[in-house]
């Protein structure tokens, strides 16, 4: 089972990036973009593990729920996926903002990945913080500069499966 953990922006900031997610990607062929069933975040690591052992990555995010965890944005990015990507199997156009790999979000990829579990995407030394603004199979639009966010983000922890394009559509309260 492909399961996830991660770090989500407040309510106001998530409105925000579904809105500029859907700015940049509605009307270039969405393959996804933000909203309900895929929400803003910052991943800490995703894993495929056996169904019965994600309650022990769940377990292991408890002492973390209670802290607010700081993401500086570096910049929105675009670029091309290749056919046979992981999370994007046809390929496409992805756009989303950079964020520092601080010694803290680092320590917290690190401390998950040492739960043993096999990792999907980049990790260890590949790990690139960043949150996924949305895919589409068309090049996508530039928004107003002044609409992309800058500086840093207060985000909280969270964990549950991931689904289709490495969204979280029921993400753990």
């Amino acid at each position: 089972m492909a399961y996830g953990v991660v770090l989500r922006p407040d309510a106001e900031t998530s409105r925000s990036l579904v809105d500029l997610s859907h700015a940049i990607g509605d009307g270039h062929q969405p393959l996804m973009l933000l909203g309900e069933k895929a929400p803003p975040h910052v991943s800490v690591l995703h894993v495929d593990c056996p169904g019965d052992q994600t309650a022990g990555i769940a377990a292991a995010t408890a002492p973390h729920r209670s802290r607010t965890f700081k993401a500086t944005i570096i910049g929105l990015l675009y670029t091309l996926i290749p056919p046979g990507d992981y999370y994007v199997p046809a390929g496409g156009h992805y756009f989303g903002l950079e964020i520092i790999r601080s010694p803290e979000l680092d320590a917290l990829h690190q401390e998950f990945l040492r739960l043993g579990h096999t990792p999907l995407g980049l990790v260890g030394d590949d790990y690139r913080p960043h949150i996924t603004l949305g895919v589409t199979a068309g090049p996508p639009s530039l928004p107003p500069l002044s609409t992309v966010p800058t500086g840093t983000l207060r985000l909280t922890m969270r964990s549950g499966p991931i689904g289709p394009f490495g969204t979280f559509p029921d993400l753990a309260a």
